[in-house]
């Protein structure tokens, strides 16, 4: 889905779902927890926050249908990696 609208990325997806099927029952979410880290270099010039919102806009489809339910991002320009 990101690679379709981030052209050129280097995207890493990792399911740590697994991770958390120790959550309390009470709470009912059954999307995955996913960690994924970008190298882009189209995020040149935007901040980390505008970053993480342009990432957010573009997966609100999975977000509202809540196939996702936890995402950590480490988003980065391929000079930004580099260094």
């Amino acid at each position: 889905m990101l690679a379709s609208v981030l052209p050129g990325a280097d995207i890493q997806l990792r399911d740590d779902t697994h991770k958390h099927l120790h959550h309390n029952e009470m709470v009912d979410h059954h999307g995955a927890h996913f960690f994924v880290t970008i190298l882009w270099d189209g995020f040149a010039g935007m901040s980390r926050l505008a970053r993480h919102r342009m990432v957010h806009d573009k997966l609100a489809d999975a977000w509202n249908s809540k196939k996702i339910h936890s995402l950590s991002l480490r988003l980065m320009t391929a000079d930004e990696a580099a260094k």
